[in-house]
């Protein structure tokens, strides 16, 4: 027995689609060890169809990997349906990757529990993230995406690492990210000898290539909300020393202008 899933989306008009890799098991190069073929075919001039088909079971094993990158996508609503129920249905991806396309909006409206790391670099025209529920969500890639104006990241608490890298994020745009972000999890501090604090961590986030807004009380709270729960935060411009002091992040040089 198979199952096969529809997913459409709008394109720019006009774009020459890139072939997917051939043979079974892979989809756009990626290695996806459930998907035994996979096609992406035109519908209008600014439209696709993307489908994948599975082996089914009682079980239906997660996609390892999506991929679908370069190829002129203007907006992606996650919205994956059964040909045979023509119902709405999880993909069960664990790591979808939509690098440097032209998204407008992405749209993640129903739960994806599977999903582990969403990667959206170098979507420069995205202006909305909405993600409803997400709890296995460990990284998040929303760098170079230099046109955000509303985020919403919903259940997340699962993130270990978030780059908003290069966003040139306005004040009340890094509030909304920095608002929905509460991750419970946490390096361990080492603080074993002088200049051992931190030699290992595995949470991080990256503002730099943003001009964070200290004055913004959200902003800055939530900032030194991390670093005292052992996150690595990267930054450009220091904060003044009265709202984090210095002892904070002394001893990780990512986070200091040199």
């Amino acid at each position: 027995m198979t199952r096969t899933l529809l997913s459409y989306c709008k394109t720019e008009n006009n774009t020459r689609l890139l072939e997917f890799g051939q043979g079974p098991e892979y989809f756009n190069g990626t290695r996806c060890s459930t998907v035994y073929r996979a096609a992406i075919k035109k519908q209008l001039t600014d439209s696709v169809e993307i489908s994948l088909e599975q082996y089914d079971s009682d079980t239906v094993q997660p996609i390892s990997e999506f991929k679908l990158t370069n190829q002129g996508l203007v907006t992606w609503d996650d919205h994956w349906i059964s040909k045979k129920s023509s119902l709405i249905v999880d993909p069960k991806i664990v790591t979808m990757n939509l690098q440097r396309n032209s998204l407008v909006y992405v749209n993640i409206n129903t739960p994806r529990l599977e999903l582990k790391n969403l990667n959206l670099e170098g979507n420069v025209s995205l202006e909305h993230l909405y993600i409803h529920e997400a709890p296995a969500l460990e990284r998040l890639d929303i760098s170079n995406c230099r046109g955000l104006r509303h985020i919403a990241l919903g259940i997340n608490r699962g993130i270990k690492y978030l780059s908003a890298n290069n966003c040139a994020m306005e004040s009340g745009v890094m509030e909304q990210l920095l608002r929905d972000f509460t991750p419970v999890h946490c390096a361990s501090a080492n603080n074993s000898g002088i200049g051992a604090f931190r030699k290992q961590y595995d949470t991080e986030i990256d503002l730099r290539g943003n001009v964070i807004d200290w004055g913004n009380p959200r902003v800055a709270s939530k900032i030194r909300m991390l670093l005292v729960n052992n996150w690595i935060v990267r930054w450009d411009n220091n904060p003044p020393s009265e709202i984090i002091p210095p002892q904070l992040y002394a001893f990780f040089v990512e986070s200091k202008v040199e």
